[in-house]
């Protein structure tokens, strides 16, 4: 089924490949939500028939789910990609049986909730990502992304790194000691660098590819502060974490404005309110359905900023006694 031209495709297989679900025809409501660690999503299927139900939610075997989006014939995009259904649930509401399931990333069921014990012969980042792929045999790819030329090779004075702890908890240590976040996106886990304003030249943020904003796509006002955007936009599967966009084009006066106020609007936003263009995306939702009018990409973004600087004077150096 597919209603203003949306189109879901929904299908589930058990963890040996068994094909357990196409739902083609039926009604799908699905949220996607891409966040800091590993991706999350619900999906709700209208009127599935006894068996199929018995076979989703009873059971042994692990099950994973694909959801595939398109609009009016064009590209399509795939929001969930082999992600282990948790927990399901199925109720009815006369005349319908609506069954809910509720899923997460295939890499955290099968990776990022490894138990790790391993030592990296440096304390170099790149060596310490190596040390956790080689003991938990994963078999994607870490995709480094805005970091500092010779980031990952640098090699503390510390010597040897012990990790201890799940995949995630890992991460999540690293992370902090050098300030990236990641996410998983696809087979892969991406890792991105957030750089100040002055480490800016040193990264690939201003050649990385890049998509521009465009207001005829927002479903609302964006939200624009120094270094900070949220974003409604029309579904858009091309903006996931990592991904950079970049505001030029976007118009930020109100409908009914002066012409006086849309003579002067363009790059307003780069210019007068945000003072950088680029932005790189830290955490998307992606809500739709095939039977209803929601269609919708959220998503919450941040650019390069300057650090906060304290004055620094006889007042901070004082004498013992003084």
């Amino acid at each position: 089924m597919k209603r203003f031209g949306q189109e879901v495709f929904l299908t589930i297989e058990s963890a040996d490949g068994t094909p357990i679900l196409d739902a083609a025809g039926l009604r799908i409501d699905f949220d996607v939500k891409q966040i800091q660690g590993f991706s999350r999503a619900s999906v709700v299927i209208y009127n599935l028939n006894e068996e199929t139900i018995g076979n989703l939610i009873g059971g042994n075997q692990d099950h994973y789910a694909t959801l595939t989006t398109r609009l009016h014939g064009g590209n399509e995009f795939v929001l969930i990609d082999g992600f282990y259904i948790s927990n399901s649930i199925d109720h009815k509401v006369l005349p319908d049986t609506i069954t809910t399931l509720y899923m997460y990333s295939g890499l955290k069921k099968k990776y990022l909730e490894q138990q790790v014990a391993t030592t990296a012969r440096t304390s170099s980042l790149d060596a310490q990502l190596k040390a956790i792929k080689t003991a938990t045999k994963f078999p994607g790819e870490f995709i480094l992304k805005s970091f500092p030329k010779d980031f990952g090779t640098f090699i503390p004075p510390r010597g040897a790194s012990s990790m201890n702890g799940s995949m995630l908890e890992i991460l999540e240590l690293l992370g902090r000691e050098n300030n990236f976040k990641f996410w998983t996106i696809g087979e892969d886990i991406q890792i991105v660098y957030l750089p100040d304003l002055d480490q800016v030249p040193l990264t690939d943020l201003e050649t990385r590819e890049f998509i521009t904003l465009d207001t005829n796509n927002m479903r609302a006002n964006p939200k624009l502060s120094p270094a900070q955007l949220q974003i409604n936009s029309n579904l858009d599967g091309s903006i996931v974490p990592t991904a950079v966009v970049d505001i030029t084009q976007l118009l930020t006066a109100e409908i009914g404005s002066p012409a006086e106020t849309l003579q002067i609007a363009d790059n307003f936003a780069q210019t007068a309110v945000s003072g950088y263009k680029r932005f790189q995306v830290i955490e998307v939702t992606h809500k739709g359905s095939n039977y209803t009018g929601t269609w919708n990409t959220m998503a919450d973004c941040v650019a390069p900023k300057r650090g906060a600087t304290s004055p620094v004077g006889k007042s901070w150096f004082k004498r013992q006694g003084e």
